[in-house]
């Protein structure tokens, strides 16, 4: 299998809910190898640990999770589903132990969204969710947004030992022990971001106890550390916006996703009205310093992902239509633009490894 398959989202009309598409390492191009017409409008996907399946969410007619086995040659074929029992299924991964499916709805049929838990077995089979949670508490000042609970994303520490879930309603990220072998989680305490902030999606440094949070609602992004006592601690907000840039007021600035490069040197996110990639340099503590940003040549880039080797960084802009690649200088962190491609509202991306 090429090691350069990436696997997309698509949340648009076309007839399907994932592209496969192979990145050409010398030239940034990517061609596509398969659509997936079994789902359509799919909102998150990740594979699985072992690397055979790949698990999704479908919002057309049953809301669900989904498996795929992945062949030989990276195609996809579906293999199982399960009720994803809310209305917008917000993301989707596989504990480190591959036992488990854990998936978070951002809202169910207009109220506030759930926490699931779901075992899956080495045949890619879902089974019957093991855990529910709906979070009861309160939530930020920004009515329109923070009516009630709004989990936007559920992943392990990188010791397995927690999931992370940020919370863009109630401006929290919760912290839940993770039983792997009953599937259970358990709340052991919760971080505070400021109030309107609006907690979205979280990245871990590859090698200091360093949590990233970008926060749609207020454009910013918080660094967390954490110790061998599992106490956390807020160690810095910063905006993700250049100082001189002035909000339009009918399209307010709201972020997205998070990465952090391979090498730990650089920190990513994604800013959508501004349309642009955020840039940091982060030292040796894992701090954050703004660099900059670069546009994404489209509009809404609602998700992006960074190549393995941190040779690239790809992002969607899912209200143009179009995923851009761009080649990432190692020793600046900064984006060069290397290719556009067409491809119906393309929301997420994950590479295998």
């Amino acid at each position: 299998m090429t090691k350069n398959l990436i696997y997309i989202a698509n949340s648009g009309d076309a007839p399907y809910g994932i592209t496969v598409a192979d990145l050409d390492a010398d030239s940034g191009a990517l061609n596509i190898v398969q659509h997936v017409t079994e789902i359509s409008e799919c909102h998150y996907l990740n594979p699985h640990p072992n690397g055979k399946f790949l698990l999704a969410t479908t919002m057309d007619g049953d809301i669900e999770v989904v498996s795929f086995a992945i062949a030989a040659d990276g195609t996809l074929r579906k293999v199982s589903s399960a009720p994803a029992a809310g209305t917008s299924p917000a993301y989707v991964c596989a504990d480190a132990t591959g036992a488990n499916v854990l998936l978070v709805n951002y809202v169910n049929a207009g109220n506030r969204g759930n926490i699931r838990v779901y075992p899956i077995d080495s045949a890619g089979m879902i089974g019957a969710p093991s855990e529910h949670i709906e979070i009861d508490d309160s939530t930020g000042p920004n009515p329109e947004r923070q009516d009630v609970s709004h989990p936007h994303m559920i992943v392990p520490t990188p010791d397995n030992r927690f999931a992370v879930v940020p919370d863009l309603g109630t401006d929290k990220v919760y912290l839940y022990a993770l039983d792997t072998a009953a599937g259970k989680l358990a709340l052991s305490g919760t971080l505070d971001l400021p109030p309107g902030a609006g907690p979205r999606h979280v990245a871990f440094h590859p090698t200091l106890p360093r949590m990233y949070v970008i926060n749609e609602l207020d454009s910013t992004m918080a660094t967390f550390a954490w110790d061998e006592d599992d106490a956390w601690t807020r160690l810095s907000v910063e905006s993700t916006m250049p100082r001189y840039y002035v909000q339009p007021a009918g399209r307010p600035n709201t972020t997205a996703d998070v990465h952090v490069h391979p090498n730990g040197q650089f920190l990513y996110g994604s800013n959508r009205g501004r349309d642009s990639i955020a840039i940091y340099r982060l030292d040796a503590e894992g701090m954050p310093q703004y660099l900059g940003d670069e546009s994404t040549r489209g509009a809404w880039p609602r998700a992006f992902l960074i190549h393995p080797g941190g040779e690239y960084l790809i992002v969607g802009n899912r209200h143009t239509d179009n995923v851009a690649v761009f080649s990432i200088d190692a020793a600046t962190g900064l984006l060069t633009f290397r290719a556009s491609l067409a491809l119906s509202a393309p929301i997420a991306f994950k590479m295998l490894g």
